[in-house]
């Protein structure tokens, strides 16, 4: 947090003097110096070139050297992703001044805005305690001064927006069209919780839907915290339009979730779709609303994605044991193993304890991109059926290891399973044994290209195996390196 504006100035680059006209005054002075040559003989693209290395304090930094340097340090294109602290300014000063920093000629060609929170609703105690977002009433002069906002966002070649938590419902009510506008020509949009609690209303997210086609920029939109159950369900099935969709903790009802998977297994561009740790809510039931679906619907739809980010449990309690049989994971996997289009999936919070190994092992290698990561509800057969059929047959291009210990696997297993991928991270403890039956089994049929053995010691490893798996791996394009710190060696990429 910034304690005083005069920090928060530095910081951002802007420790000067806003004049009306939008100019920028830094006190400077010419850049003369005893020794010749000196940086002032270098032209202004090799300048420029030399500051776009360095980061925003340091560019700042130069910009007050002199009024060569303030010159070719304050062109737009060197601040185009400079991450401006809006909500910060916003708190501390009011949106007047945010307006005057986005006024600045530097930031003419800014491409990445992070408008959170700068208008938001007011969260109000409803009965009972809890607190649910009321959407209040915001006074005209600061509902102007946002709407002025985002006009200056929408002449700016903004290729990601972030708008989430703001009372975009009122200004959706004075200028409707100029906001889907504004969304529908940013490729990357954030609106998490923009219309959600009493009072708010998703008519803005209608009409953005409402307009979207195939020519609209738009192609990623974050649509988490939102109330969407209100939403026709033609215009929900239109979210299949796009390519990436965050839809985690959204509510919706169990029609319009059946009619936009129903879409989705027919054939969705949606690449990535993100449910994350809090599920889409059935309106009626405030349960998962999958779970209120088709077993086979929900696995045929899933499956036609690239990516899924899904977890279900992240919060529950218990053993993993008592709990009930997920039917739809269960289906969802025999799916993914058979017939998937995925290439990556995130549900390590998920619980696979009743779903059989060879299920789980068929469904993981038929990824592109697996993460192995420390998750209670996996049982360890269901690990070494993975790493079993790993070393048979596999898709896989990518794993990453990230458990604390190995030591409980057969080195040979592990072995065999590393050298038939491509790609692979080992973040976790090996013993011995199993550096050395890694590096050992790396021959003239594995597809290792890449390995990373991370903190793990392989100076105890022959010198003639290291040496011929380092050179195999180097074979065609391989990444490896060997690192000497103290009496220890390590192999990384």
């Amino acid at each position: 947090m910034y304690k005083n504006s005069n920090a928060k100035e530095k910081s951002l680059g802007m420790d000067m003097k806003i004049t009306e006209s939008g100019n920028s005054s830094p006190r400077v002075s010419n850049c003369k110096g005893p020794e010749e040559p000196n940086l002032t003989e270098f032209p202004s693209e090799v300048l420029q070139r030399i500051f776009s290395f360095l980061p925003y304090s340091d560019l700042f930094s130069s910009s007050l050297v002199c009024r060569m340097f303030r010159d070719n340090a304050s062109v737009p294109v060197l601040w185009k992703k400079f991450p401006i602290p809006a909500d910060e300014i916003t708190q501390d000063d009011g949106l007047a001044r945010l307006l005057s920093v986005l006024k600045l000629p530097r930031f003419r060609t800014m491409q990445h805005l992070d408008l959170n929170r700068v208008f938001m609703a007011m969260a109000k105690k409803k009965k009972g305690g809890k607190k649910r977002p009321v959407f209040a009433d915001h006074s005209p002069d600061d509902q102007s001064k946002f709407l002025e906002v985002l006009e200056i966002a929408s002449k700016l070649p903004l290729t990601w927006l972030n708008l989430s938590y703001n009372d975009l419902p009122s200004v959706f009510v004075s200028s409707p069209q100029f906001l889907s506008r504004l969304i529908l020509n940013i490729p990357h949009v954030e609106l998490f919780a923009t219309c959600r609690g009493q009072g708010a209303s998703s008519d803005f997210i209608g009409n953005v839907l409402g307009n979207l086609t195939e020519a609209s920029a738009l192609h990623t939109v974050d649509l988490g915290g939102c109330d969407l159950d209100t939403l026709p369900i033609y215009l929900v099935t239109k979210l299949n339009y796009l390519t990436n969709v965050a839809l985690e903790g959204a509510f919706m009802t169990k029609e319009q979730a059946k009619a936009f998977m129903v879409d989705m297994a027919k054939g969705s561009k949606i690449k990535k779709f993100d449910i994350g740790c809090e599920l889409i809510v059935d309106k009626d039931t405030y349960s998962d609303v999958f779970e209120n679906l088709d077993p086979e619907l929900v696995a045929t739809a899933l499956n036609n994605l690239e990516h899924l980010i899904y977890n279900k449990l992240k919060d529950a309690k218990g053993d993993c044991c008592d709990f009930p049989p997920d039917l739809h994971l269960s289906r969802f996997l025999q799916e993914m193993g058979r017939n998937t289009k995925l290439k990556e999936v995130e549900m390590e919070e998920n619980n696979f304890f009743h779903v059989a190994p060879e299920v789980v092992a068929k469904a993981f290698n038929n990824l592109e991109h697996l993460e192995m990561k420390p998750n209670p509800y996996n049982t360890s057969a269901q690990i070494v059926a993975t790493l079993d059929l790993m070393a048979q047959k596999t898709r896989l291009k990518y794993v990453l290891f990230e458990y604390e210990d190995l030591s409980w696997l057969n080195p040979g297993l592990v072995a065999r399973a590393v050298v038939q991928v491509e790609q692979v991270d080992m973040k976790c403890s090996l013993s011995r044994a199993h550096v050395n039956a890694i590096l050992r089994e790396i021959g003239a049929g594995s597809r290792l290209r890449r390995l990373n053995l991370s903190d793990n010691d392989v100076s105890k490893v022959p010198t003639h195996v290291r040496e011929a798996a380092v050179k195999l791996l180097r074979r065609e394009g391989g990444v490896v390196k060997l690192e000497q710190k103290g009496k220890k060696l390590y192999l990384k990429c």
